[in-house]
């Protein structure tokens, strides 16, 4: 009879603290939104992808459902301010842009409810030659048919200041080089055929863009070095510097440094709770490596975890701090 009740009584305490963590549980989950919405890049895009993905894991681990709204950086940041998203992907130099209030780049006035939960991976951009060419130097483009990038309302941004600093008079009615606007794979196609002396190339995560693979397989080619004091007078650019690691790139000597298109950035409005931005941080981080499997844009934290919380100058959001520091890789 006495063993009887022993167990009656054990049975009713497991029976209170299961309940007592099914209360916590649930009154953890009612203090978090149905639905949050997540801005993203173009469908299919790279930004779009990783939304996409990571969305699924929210869902199941926080218990959100992520409205995935595409739309471009600019868009994006601008919905982000008027609160019509809660979270998004943003590259990091249109963040830096929003936050400063870069007139030229569109933001009339400060974004300053951004706050990072994890960067995911660098953008950098570099230019590229034909190893037979025999240039080497970004100072040897003087007189060569160069193509800059997509369109000139953006890359005469992101290239005019840094090659004039390198000695190139890129503006102005002689310039120093031809110049050429067109796609990435246009550009390869045209420095393949002999048409272009160089072209700029972005590199994305752990491989090179697509153009430029095919392109690899067909020509030997050399990436262009800049002068290293170009680099310290743009360090606090909307571009910065940025380095492409010699074993990523099969053509490299030596790590290459270049400039940062933008690196891949998830973050959150700053009056998202603590709480939720923990869980999706958390979320993410665990399910890490099968995004990886998934998604090849994911790898590249997998391989260099610091890039997670790398500094950029726009702040975290506490959920991620307190999360990133509970596992121990937050360093500031």
């Amino acid at each position: 009879m006495r063993h009887k009740r022993m167990t009656i009584i054990v049975l009713a305490t497991v029976c209170v603290v299961i309940a007592w963590g099914m209360m916590t549980v649930g009154a953890a989950e009612k203090s978090f939104p149905k639905i949050i919405a997540v801005g993203s890049g173009p469908v299919g895009g790279g930004f779009n992808m990783i939304v996409v993905g990571i969305s699924k894991y929210w869902e199941k681990d926080v218990g959100v459902t992520a409205s995935v709204a595409p739309g471009v950086a600019k868009t994006n940041l601008h919905r982000f301010a008027d609160k019509r998203l809660d979270v998004m992907i943003s590259p990091s130099t249109w963040m830096y842009a929003a936050w400063h209030a870069r007139q030229d780049y569109g933001f009339e006035e400060s974004i300053k409810d951004i706050r990072v939960m994890y960067y995911i991976y660098g953008n950098p951009y570099y230019v590229i030659a034909l190893e037979k060419s025999g240039l080497r130097k970004i100072s040897d483009l003087k007189g060569k048919r160069v193509g800059i990038g997509p369109n000139a309302d953006t890359w005469d941004k992101m290239m005019g200041k840094k090659l004039e600093a390198n000695g190139i008079n890129y503006f102005g009615k002689s310039p120093d080089i031809k110049k050429t606007f067109a796609s990435y794979q246009d550009m390869c196609q045209m420095l393949g055929d002999g048409n272009l002396d160089a072209a700029v190339a972005m590199f994305e995560g752990l491989v090179p863009q697509p153009a430029t693979q095919k392109l690899m397989e067909e020509r030997e080619l050399v990436a262009l070095e800049w002068d290293p004091a170009v680099f310290e007078k743009f360090k606090t650019d909307i571009f910065p510097p940025a380095l492409i690691k010699k074993e990523l790139l099969p053509f490299l000597e030596k790590d290459h440094y270049c400039w940062e298109g933008g690196m891949a950035a998830m973050v959150a409005r700053d009056d998202v709770s603590e709480e939720l931005v923990y869980q999706l941080t958390k979320s993410t981080h665990r399910n890490l490596e099968q995004l990886a499997s998934e998604n090849p844009f994911w790898k590249y934290p997998v391989k260099y975890p610091e890039m997670l919380t790398k500094d950029t100058g726009i702040p975290y959001h506490p959920g991620a701090i307190r999360y990133w520091k509970e596992i121990g890789i937050w360093q500031r």
